[in-house]
């Protein structure tokens, strides 16, 4: 799996801009859980490509499973994870290996990941073979972003052929429910949330990305260079409020599955 966003400090700082920021969806999406009659808190509950542990920690807040896990592949994200939220547990683990470090979940929280997997029905074959029986399944992925500003639009364009040239999919929400097919997974619910996010604060997000990615082997080859150089310059001028951009629109796509 290539993660193109890097785990660096200024990639952490991002990780928990984007906590901060959708923070109200990802709320939403668990109190389905909690108001679907479920009689009890889940027992052992994961957090799949936890990073510094927000979502993880979310997750253990809102819900309150009797067990909350982190899982990751940054050796990095991990120790981070450890050393901030003192009563939750982290592995490093590759979230598409089997088997889990931990036994029977029967709750699983998938946010901002699919995106980065090259399949996501594989990714959800995997999980069900190590998920407890009715374990339920909580996603939150991206279907659709766009921007009016040219500098925002021309960034969410270079992320697309990228994750693309990775077999990776930006608007991955898009092809979830046909993702599901044969998965060992029942869709009980999906939808999509039109959201409005301030261009400051998703360019606050999308600077250390492009000051990641911009700098690998693709990027290099596919894009002219002061191009990305000018492109920087336009976010980080959103970024810090010089340049005024109004909103991003951001369709998400939420799916509450079972375990079949």
């Amino acid at each position: 799996m290539s993660y193109t966003f890097g785990d660096n400090d200024e990639a952490s700082q991002r990780l928990r801009r984007l906590a901060v920021l959708y923070e109200p969806e990802t709320c939403a999406l668990l109190n389905l859980l909690s108001d679907s009659g479920k009689p009890r808190p889940p027992q052992l509950a994961i957090d799949l490509g936890c990073g510094p542990g927000w979502s993880t920690q979310l997750l253990a807040d809102r819900l309150k499973p009797l067990r909350t896990v982190g899982l990751d592949s940054s050796e990095r994200y991990i120790a981070e994870a450890r050393a901030i939220h003192l009563n939750l547990e982290f592995f490093r683990h590759d979230i598409l290996q089997t088997p889990f470090p931990v036994d029977a979940p029967d709750l699983f929280l998938c946010r901002f990941l699919l995106t980065h997997l090259p399949s996501p029905q594989k990714a959800l074959l995997a999980w069900a073979s190590v998920a407890a029986p009715q374990a339920t399944l909580l996603i939150h992925e991206t279907e659709n972003i766009t921007s009016a500003h040219s500098a925002l639009h021309r960034y969410y364009e270079m992320v697309g052929e990228m994750q693309r040239h990775y077999g990776q999919t930006l608007n991955v929400g898009t092809i979830l429910d046909d993702s599901f097919t044969d998965s060992g997974w029942r869709v009980r619910m999906s939808r999509a949330l039109v959201l409005q996010k301030p261009a400051r604060e998703m360019a606050q997000l999308h600077l250390p990305n492009l000051r990641t990615w911009g700098k690998n082997e693709y990027a290099a080859q596919a894009f002219d260079r002061l191009e990305l150089e000018n492109l920087e310059a336009a976010l980080n001028s959103i970024a810090s409020g010089t340049s005024e951009a109004g909103v991003v629109l951001n369709t998400a796509r939420q799916i509450v599955a079972e375990k079949i």
